[in-house]
């Protein structure tokens, strides 16, 4: 079978594979715009207030508490601790400078400018740390949580955390420290395109099955660095074959575009809070390894396989082998990624009770809790495409039997006008119980652009932030076969019509591929609910002096062959 390559070129893209470390700063060739360079933010930092003080927050706060020994007169109080703080990441203008006079004299060139950030097409965070760990007694460094990140420089992230006592004394000896035990990474995801390839891949389906590149004791969900390894076997297993014709220096990438393919056909990515609680740990150890004792990456990479992400194996049933052509050139996903940790804030700013502060809290009437909502950076995109709005509701219900009901409304604007801060706030209306007052319920109403609307189910919570994910998923379907073949056996053309489900509204697509006209531009790019891979399908082959063939199936891979014409009875 053959498979091309198609891309839609778009002026701003990068080239991907010409990237040059401009004293150390990534940059990046604009495509079609000569001497224009785009660069990747460099570091991650906390959100200053007035350009001074930074927005961090440590409140140790002290409670009564009913204690059940009389024989003591000084027993332990109640309390905990509260760590707020806004996280950017961003690039010193200094560095931009530099940058540019490196690429100038490098190239010899006065022309070359660098015109500003790459805008990410995706952002997440991944936070690991051991004293935040909610579970007890827990020592080693492990993934607290992950959210969702901004695609554009300059823009905060508002994290908040609630600690018992003890831990809230442990956190502040490890504020103390020059890296403090609380470290962030970004995982900034970018597309570009690469040099122009001409190779061939070809996928022996049997050996792939024999190779057990796969296996890793039963578990189907993998990181990405072990599917590289995985990919790594099946070539020296020659499961999976390619050539190439071009320059050696561009090898490294095109076997990472042939890599991203397989990964498309292979598996598919689960996002680390939807993976079953059995199959974790490996997951978290492989990306808590990736932070060095200083809080820094233990190493960098950009490949197109995620940091915070388990790759869950397909069964295939696929048997023979497929070939596909890489011609020309493609757009492909890239990685970056940007780790930060406070420093130490304590030596600057021990003193300062904005930023580090003990209170006695004797009485929990006047308690407010703050509720923020984060965005997923691809919702953003949404409104242009899908959504006319999302509505967020939050209902506390409290232990004298009344409720608050709060929600917030989002639409395209409402997170840039907002600065990050969208947030729902309630009271403490008697609540004596300190751990259940934290607890609150919320659903989320999605209004689609046409009227369409989706409403979920009301969730419990406890924790500070609410981070909203699409309830659907972009998928693309191509179409692949041999023209020549289906020319050979007298084909006009072949028409495709899928179906499918979006939240209770059917839908269907088609297309129409000509064997004389070329199938370059030929694929399906449509919207699936979440957790709805399956598509079905019907192929109708037009064949001259011949009554029409028709086939129907379901696809859930992503990919159509078109030159398999059914034998006819």
């Amino acid at each position: 079978m053959l498979i091309g390559c198609c891309l839609g070129l778009n002026a701003q893209s990068i080239l991907i594979d010409k990237g040059v470390n401009a004293d150390g700063l990534w940059c990046f060739p604009i495509h079609k715009k000569e001497n224009s360079y785009r660069y990747l933010p460099q570091r991650a930092r906390l959100s200053l207030q007035n350009d001074s003080i930074p927005e961090f927050s440590f409140l140790r706060y002290i409670t009564e508490k009913p204690s059940d020994n009389n024989s003591k007169t000084i027993t332990e109080a109640g309390g905990g601790g509260i760590l707020n703080f806004l996280v950017l990441y961003d690039t010193p203008q200094e560095l931009i400078t530099n940058a540019e006079r490196f690429l100038k004299k490098k190239f010899e060139n006065d022309e070359i400018t660098v015109e500003g950030p790459i805008v990410f097409d995706s952002g997440k965070y991944t936070l690991v740390s051991s004293i935040l760990n909610p579970a007890s007694g827990a020592s080693k460094k492990s993934i607290l949580g992950t959210g969702t990140a901004p695609i554009i420089e300059n823009s905060k992230i508002p994290l908040s955390f609630d600690v018992d006592p003890v831990k809230s004394k442990l956190l502040l000896e490890s504020l103390k420290m020059s890296t403090p035990d609380v470290s962030l990474i970004f995982e900034l995801g970018f597309s570009g395109l690469t040099e122009n390839y001409e190779a061939e891949l070809e996928i022996d389906w049997s050996e792939v099955k024999k190779s057990h590149a796969f296996d890793a004791g039963g578990s189907v969900y993998f990181v990405g660095a072990d599917v590289g390894f995985g990919f790594d076997k099946l070539r020296k297993d020659n499961a999976i074959k390619f050539t190439s014709v071009g320059k050696s220096e561009s090898m490294e990438s095109l076997v990472q575009t042939v890599y991203n393919k397989l990964l498309e056909l292979m598996f598919k990515p689960t996002p680390l809070e939807q993976v079953p609680e059995e199959h974790r740990g490996g997951l978290e150890d492989a990306i808590g390894s990736l932070i060095g004792a200083n809080g820094a990456m233990g190493s960098r990479n950009t490949t197109g396989f995620g940091l915070n992400v388990g790759y869950q194996y397909k069964e295939h049933r696929t048997t023979g082998k497929s070939n596909m052509v890489f011609k020309g050139r493609s757009l492909v996903h890239r990685n970056h990624y940007i780790t930060f940790n406070a420093g130490n804030l304590y030596k600057k700013y021990g003193d300062n009770e904005q930023i580090f502060k003990d209170v006695p809290l004797w009485d929990p009437a006047f308690q407010q809790r703050d509720v923020y909502v984060g965005v997923d950076g691809t919702i953003e995109k949404e409104f242009d495409k899908m959504l006319n709005s999302v509505t967020v509701k939050l209902n506390k219900k409290h232990e004298a039997g009344d409720a608050t009901l709060k929600e917030v409304l989002l639409t395209k604007n409402t997170y840039k006008d907002s600065n990050g801060k969208i947030a729902m706030s309630y009271l403490n209306h008697g609540d004596t119980n300190q751990d259940e007052w934290l607890n609150y319920e919320y659903k989320t109403i999605w209004k689609f652009i046409g009227g369409g609307t989706f409403s979920e189910d009301w969730k419990t919570e406890s924790a500070s932030m609410i981070n909203l994910y699409t309830p659907f998923q972009r998928r693309k379907i191509e179409l692949s076969g041999d023209l020549e073949l289906l020319e050979s056996r007298n084909v006009r053309a072949v028409a495709v019509k899928i179906n499918y489900d979006f939240f209770g509204e059917a839908k269907s697509k088609h297309l129409t591929v000509y064997p004389k006209r070329g199938i370059d531009d030929k694929f399906f790019e449509i919207t699936l609910p979440k957790g709805s891979d399956k598509v079905d399908y019907s192929i109708t082959w037009y064949i001259k002096n011949q009554a029409p063939i028709r086939k129907n199936g379901t696809d859930e891979y992503g990919l159509l062959f078109i030159d398999e014409i059914p034998e006819q009875n």
